[in-house]
């Protein structure tokens, strides 16, 4: 089961020549999930190869126009290409106000259902191996962090030790499922034969937030932690200010929480050259990157 993260937009509050504004893509197999909806979001996934035709889910952090004024024209595309499986948009409780009496006044008439769906702390959707987290982040008006993490995995099974035990091959799929046999009036557990069952993968994206200690909760052992990144600390107090986190804050929640890998965007278009960030954070937090719009990273399960 691949996952990948497609990075659509990484600038903060304006868009510039190189970035786009707030959108990021999660793509599991043939499903994608959406985290904000900037502004050009649509050619972004055009450039991405994404398109909209796919099965998608919308998480909105919350309604600041670098993270939602796309999300309109998005709804739009649908009704034109004919679209007739219903779209889900989680976010703020203001959410269905501004979708649809912006709708009346496009006169936008859908061929398709939509389904908003306030956010709110805990499981907000989950799939049969999968659920999606909310928290509320520290900003200046509600506002939302998410979480895609996958349920645990069936631990590994051990074929040299099921021929050991002369188990016949024809037991082995129950074993793996996790399930006791029973073979010559002698019950073998699983357990014998195939290992614990071992976490899947989890991602964090952290919308518009101050540095808080329910985010490093949140993100705990995450494999990504996507979090925004304002500000150098030159600008601590601007961010403090503005409700947003400097570079270092967020490589000191990466730390805290042991993420294997911390990803900063939402960078202020002031910095031309984001690099004044990657040093501040990687003096904090080695294992750092800075996104770059299209940027694509392949999230690995792990191999224990």
């Amino acid at each position: 089961m691949s996952i990948e993260i497609v990075f659509l937009g990484t600038s903060a509050g304006l868009p510039t020549e190189e970035r786009n504004v707030s959108s990021v893509i999660v793509r599991r197999e043939s499903e994608i999930f959406m985290f904000d909806v900037g502004e050009g979001t649509q050619k972004q996934l055009i450039k991405a190869n994404i398109g909209i035709k796919q099965k998608l889910t919308i998480f909105i952090s919350h309604l600041h126009g670098d993270h939602i004024f796309g999300l309109l024209g998005l709804i739009q595309s649908y009704n034109l290409i004919g679209r007739k499986t219903a779209l889900e948009i989680f976010g703020p409780k203001d959410l269905k106000k501004f979708v649809y009496e912006n709708m009346k006044l496009l006169d936008i008439n859908l061929t398709y259902p939509l389904i908003i769906r306030n956010s709110k702390q805990g499981i907000i959707t989950e799939g049969k191996d999968y659920t999606i987290k909310a928290i509320e982040s520290d900003h200046r008006i509600e506002s939302y962090s998410y979480c895609i993490e996958e349920k645990l995995r069936p631990g590994k099974f051990n074929p040299e030790k099921a021929n050991k035990l002369e188990i016949p091959i024809k037991f082995w799929k129950t074993l793996k499922s996790g399930f006791p046999v029973t073979i010559n009036k002698k019950n073998i557990d699983a357990s014998l034969i195939v290992s614990p069952p071992r976490k899947g993968r989890k991602i964090v994206y952290s919308g518009d937030t101050k540095p808080t200690e329910r985010m490093m909760t949140f993100a705990k052992n995450a494999d990504i932690l996507i979090h925004e990144a304002t500000y150098d600390e030159k600008m601590r107090a601007r961010a403090d200010k503005y409700f947003h986190s400097t570079a270092r804050q967020a490589a000191e929640i990466a730390k805290k929480a042991n993420v294997q890998l911390l990803v900063l965007t939402h960078m202020s278009p002031r910095y031309k050259d984001p690099s004044i960030l990657y040093k501040e954070a990687y003096e904090i937090f080695k294992n750092v990157m800075i996104a770059e719009d299209l940027l694509k990273i392949n999230v690995n399960l792990s191999k224990d």
